[in-house]
């Protein structure tokens, strides 16, 4: 198996006010989990409440100072002085764990999921947290004629980012041979492609990283790209995926064959040089977000200083006492901005529409040496706050992106959407002192309409630098020296960096993929309309498998890293599937397909980034919602759990 689940070997040596000192550092929830883990009892939860979610703004309006979970600074102090007698009780033991028994551990289950939860959520978070070090994400073949088919059904992965390289692992596993097609120089995906500076991931990282192989070394809590990129590099490395992985190569055709259900890839290298591979499945794991989208101005073309994509950053580029202008006001910019106002002489962004923002107060912070500490060597502590920040990006928050058809208030489409809306709203106020800055930054459009991003004062303290101007007259055209608005004014500018997003209604796009009967993939999704059954499967291409494809874009469901383990986990017991019952191939079924997308495009359009008259990446040109997943996570997680032969047709 693939799990990397700590026996807990590295002891907890240092002296009591050493580690007293770091604690303040840690967060409380996954800490009370760790005292009933040393000391085998409960009792400490009898006398605390559920940890619940508690944002900046709710703890300042509150009057109280309510920390993680929801705690008071008192209760705070509880919770440590019993994890001090409980590591005390330990270290004078025999450095044996208690084992929990069924009834324990469901009680810490329970109070850890909020209180009141199903049986199902319990057995998700279990699943989850892995309290038992066993991995159940990995597909077992436990048969010899089994593994003999498997070394016969060889696989192609197109892409070595996060969802490539995690499928690449599960197929070894399973005794299957692969070949990854990766258009890049080396491994990450979007984190080996985005340079530019500033860029990081925007949900905590020790969530951003494959359950059997967690992350206790990243630097910051929300780490830059390069150590992302560096993680999936070591990870692919650690289990020997690398050799497998053709490098600076893209697909540009698929065809599948029904005459024994071969697909044929074509593949092309920088060089030029073409080859065609053969393949029982093919794995698509390109995402969403690959391909650059430079925006549509007249004139781009005419401007003569350096134009890019955010994307394709140039190596080398310094943009210290430049002119520079952003164009665009999405998560690449708002990540961008700052830095380039630390270092241009003068810094013009140009700004279609608004942003949300949700108060992270943590959003640069480094990952201290108590945090450390805890995640090596405080027992249980690395999978509960696993568990807590995944628990966090998800409960709690799904009910206000919902639309009551009863609500008629402009700008939010719910009450409690109304209540984020004006949390949102103190925070952005108690950060800008500019009454007209504010005007221009505060968004008209429900919360969640746009993706929603996280600053800690950092980003607008940058649009209030005297060398930035923040500009929402619209683009008219580039001229040779500058950009020109609908306002009539010419401004003069020595480079443009376009944070203008990327073609993410294109799925699979730029390539040629023709499944049964000739029928071509780009022409049944009429360019931009992909659809696909969980997103993974889709009716007419037999064993072509999508991760991260049409309608699995996650806004409030946790981390893409844990979709992207349901994705494989689905697409792996379909191969099994096959290998089990002789068949060659398998396609989803068209009636199965269409009653399930019918219910995505009836939930998407309920939500706020579904509200008509919201415009976001999120929707193709027709207003369809392509791109997001609209169910909670733990209702995902049950859809892929395990294929049901019935929806599906096999030769």
């Amino acid at each position: 198996m693939a799990g990397h689940f700590e026996p807990f070997t590295q002891m907890m040596t240092e002296p009591e006010e050493v580690i007293r000192a770091f604690l303040p550092e840690l967060s409380l929830p996954p800490l009370i989990a760790c005292v009933v883990h040393l000391t085998g009892e409960t009792s400490i939860l009898s006398r605390l409440h559920p940890p619940r979610l508690v944002n900046v703004v709710e703890s300042a309006e509150s009057g109280q100072d309510l920390m993680e979970g929801g705690y008071t600074p008192a209760e705070a102090q509880m919770i440590h002085d019993e994890l001090m007698q409980a590591i005390a009780g330990f270290r004078s033991g025999d450095g044996k764990l208690p084992q929990l028994s069924t009834q324990v551990t469901q009680e810490l289950l329970r109070f850890m999921s909020g209180g009141n939860v199903k049986e199902d959520y319990l057995e998700f978070i279990s699943e989850e947290v892995a309290l038992d070090g066993v991995d159940r994400r990995a597909v077992e073949l436990d048969t010899d004629a089994l593994k003999a088919a498997a070394k016969e059904f060889p696989v192609i992965i197109i892409g070595a980012g996060l969802g490539g390289v995690l499928a690449a692992i599960r197929l070894d596993e399973m005794g299957i041979p692969y070949t990854i097609i990766e258009k890049n120089p080396g491994i990450g995906g979007t984190w080996f492609e985005n340079k530019y500076p500033g860029c990081r991931v925007d949900v905590s990282g020790h969530s951003y990283s494959y359950s059997f192989r967690p992350n206790h070394q990243w630097t910051s809590y929300y780490p830059l790209a390069d150590e992302i990129r560096q993680y999936f590099d070591q990870s692919a490395e650690e289990y020997g995926v690398k050799q497998h992985i053709r490098f600076n190569t893209e697909v540009s055709q698929a065809i599948y064959h029904e005459d024994g259900g071969i697909w044929q890839v074509d593949i092309v290298g920088t060089d030029g040089q073409r080859e065609t591979l053969k393949a029982k499945a093919v794995i698509s794991a390109v995402g969403q977000l690959n391909r650059p989208k430079m925006p549509e101005i007249k004139g781009l073309d005419s401007f003569t200083g350096a134009v890019f994509h955010s994307a394709q950053w140039p190596d080398g580029f310094d943009p210290a006492g430049k002119r520079m202008a952003v164009i665009g006001s999405g998560a690449s910019a708002f990540q961008i901005i700052p830095e380039m106002a630390q270092c241009a002489s003068h810094l013009t962004v140009f700004q279609r529409s608004p942003v949300w923002m949700f108060p992270n107060p943590a959003y640069h912070t480094p990952v201290g040496k108590g945090q450390s500490w805890a995640l090596h060597k405080l027992p249980f502590y690395s999978k509960w706050y696993r568990f807590w920040l995944f628990h966090v990006a998800t409960e709690g928050v799904y009910d206000k992106t919902l639309v009551d058809p009863d609500w008629n208030k402009p700008g939010s489409v719910s009450a409690s959407n109304e209540e984020l809306r004006r949390q949102l709203t103190a925070w952005m106020e108690s950060q800008v002192r500019s009454p007209d800055l504010l005007e221009k930054i505060l968004p008209d459009y429900p919360p969640f309409g746009k993706r929603i991003l996280q600053d800690n004062g950092t980003y607008l303290t940058a649009l209030q630098q005297p060398n930035v101007e923040l500009v929402t007259s619209g683009i008219v055209e580039i001229v040779e020296n500058g950009v020109r608005t609908a306002d009539g004014q010419l401004h003069e500018v020595d480079a443009i960096a376009c944070a203008t997003g990327f073609h993410a209604d294109r799925f699979l796009f730029p390539m040629h993929v023709e499944g049964r009967d000739g029928i071509v993939l780009n022409e049944q999704w009429s360019d931009n309309n992909g659809r696909a059954y969980l997103g993974i499967t889709i009716p007419n291409f037999p064993n072509l498998f999508c991760i991260y494809g049409p309608n699995t874009n996650l806004v409030v469901a946790g981390s893409i890293a844990h979709n992207a383990e349901s994705q494989v986990n689905y697409a792996l017991r379909c191969i099994r599937m096959l290998l089990e019952s002789g068949h060659d191939s398998m396609a989803c079924r068209q009636d199965v397909h269409d009653r399930y997308n019918d219910r995505v495009d009836e939930v998407n359009a309920g939500t706020a980034w579904g509200f008509s008259g919201v415009e976001n990446w999120y929707k193709n040109s027709e207003g369809r919602v392509t791109a997001n997943l609209p169910f909670r996570i733990i209702d995902y997680w049950k859809m892929t759990r395990k294929p049901d032969p019935a929806d599906f047709v096999f030769d």
